[in-house]
């Protein structure tokens, strides 16, 4: 499969330069990062080429204009193994869903060209952009053989999915009229198409998994290092007496439940923190993603996927700050939407660098983590309870609903955080406005080397522990 992925940024400058209005066609040159897994192959936009309209000849069926504009891309392509991406528009009544036969020309003379440039057996592609903003496109593999673009993804406030395929899980009919009677048959359809990937499945997380699954969602990616036990047991659907006193996984409880449950989803589990290069490498071919953990090194290494492979991000979490005496100070809880090219769970302080650290030298060297005075102490448990989590993370999932199928009185642009306050019984939205220069020069850098940026997920390195 052939997947376009586009940040909610670059897909507003594209539709902005690509329809100014005056009913001509106009042109942009994406360069692009690259993934891959399995059969599947991933063009991640990192920066976008405009090309001005005084330099064109542009008219409201075709287009004229210097190809030498590109060689800047092209020369960091070389270097790079990046993907060069065309866009134009068909601005004109009466323009439909094709390549033209002047698109065939113009298309053969440039990716020729490209090709010859880098002198590689590497995929690019041209991409058409149509008035309300729906792209498609086709793939130019090494000898100039075209295949479709399968699938378009913009990773925005709204994440919209184009899909040019009928690949899917194919999910019971029965099990979904409910909801489509209250999403429709195109939002259903979707949610079957989807590959979704949750890190964490105790207490937010195996609720999220029970409502994906009952959503209809095709395929799920469940990730959580640990197992049953008897203090799980007030909150983990699905699990069991016998689970805890056997050590049971907790991907292995869900994916038991979710094949119980027979409507057909699929599901993939990992046993398993995530750093691991394919744990890595899996939650990367998702459609979306969700946090459901509770430290630091995993909501880290979330929100690098989602910007190496320009991915949407929910993140929630619960805060219960008990007396000790069988009494409540106070109960927060929070959902973070985050977005390639916006602001991170970095730079809203959902947590700090000390704390990463700590979390990631215990985990490697936990002999060392003990020995190191300086380092942040990792808090090992924390009151919990069903009903926190059930409200939180049904907050998570409607709010995914949202922007797949946008349902809200207000733009999705304008609910970033949702924040609820128990004790005051208090739920409001919070916009975040400021982007994270940290996360934000990894966008759609895709499968370099060392993955993620990072020395442990090397192809090259060989764990010990």
């Amino acid at each position: 499969m052939n997947t376009l992925r586009i940040s909610g940024h670059h897909y507003g400058q594209l539709k902005e330069h690509l329809f100014p209005g005056d009913n001509k066609e106009a042109v942009a040159i994406a360069l692009c990062g690259r993934g891959t897994f399995n059969s599947n192959e991933q063009f991640l936009i990192q920066e976008l080429l405009l090309v001005p309209y005084e330099v064109c000849d542009r008219k409201h069926d075709y287009i004229n204009w210097p190809t030498d504009i590109i060689n800047p891309f092209l020369e960091r392509a070389a270097k790079r193994d990046l993907a060069i991406v065309k866009f134009h528009c068909h601005p004109g009544p009466g323009i439909h869903e094709y390549f033209s036969d002047l698109d065939d020309v113009a298309d053969d003379t440039l990716f020729k060209s490209i090709q010859s440039w880098l002198d590689n057996e590497h995929s690019h592609a041209s991409c058409i952009m149509l008035p309300d903003g729906r792209i498609f496109g086709r793939v130019f593999k090494g000898e100039m053989q075209s295949e479709p673009m399968h699938k378009v993804l913009i990773a925005g406030s709204d994440v919209l999915i184009w899909r040019y395929t009928e690949d899917g899980s194919k999910i019971a009919e029965d099990a979904q009229l409910r909801n489509r009677q209250a999403f429709g048959e195109k939002t259903v359809s979707e949610l079957n198409k989807m590959k979704v990937g949750i890190v964490g499945c105790s207490g937010t997380g195996s609720i999220t998994i029970e409502q994906l699954k009952r959503l209809g969602v095709g395929e799920l990616v469940l990730v959580d290092p640990d197992y049953i036990d008897g203090l799980n047991l007030n909150r983990i659907i699905g699990s069991k007496r016998s689970d805890a006193e056997s050590n049971v996984p907790k991907t292995e409880v869900m994916k038991r439940e979710i094949d119980a449950l027979g409507i057909g989803t699929k599901v993939t589990v990992f046993y398993s923190d995530i750093s691991k290069r394919e744990v890595v490498k899996e939650l990367a071919d998702c459609d979306f993603l969700f946090s459901c953990v509770d430290g630091a090194e995993g909501r880290h290494i979330l929100n690098l996927i989602s910007s190496f492979y320009v991915l949407p991000l929910i993140d929630m979490g619960v805060k219960l700050n008990a007396d000790g005496q069988g009494g409540i100070n106070n109960i927060f809880g929070q959902v973070h939407f985050v977005q390639p090219g916006g602001s991170s769970l970095l730079n809203r302080h959902q947590y700090g660098l000390d704390r990463l650290l700590s979390e990631s030298i215990k985990r490697i060297d936990g002999e060392e983590h003990a020995r190191n005075q300086y380092l942040a102490s990792v808090s090992e448990s924390s009151p919990a309870v069903i009903s926190i989590n059930m409200q939180v993370s049904a907050t998570a999932v409607n709010d995914f609903l949202a922007r797949i199928h946008p349902f809200r009185n207000m733009p999705n642009s304008e609910v970033d955080v949702i924040k609820i306050d128990y004790t005051d019984c208090v739920s409001y939205s919070e916009q975040m406005k400021e982007p994270c220069a940290f996360f934000n020069k990894w966008i759609g850098k895709g499968d370099i080397e060392p993955l993620l940026n990072s020395p442990e997920l090397s192809r090259h390195v060989e764990k010990v522990y």
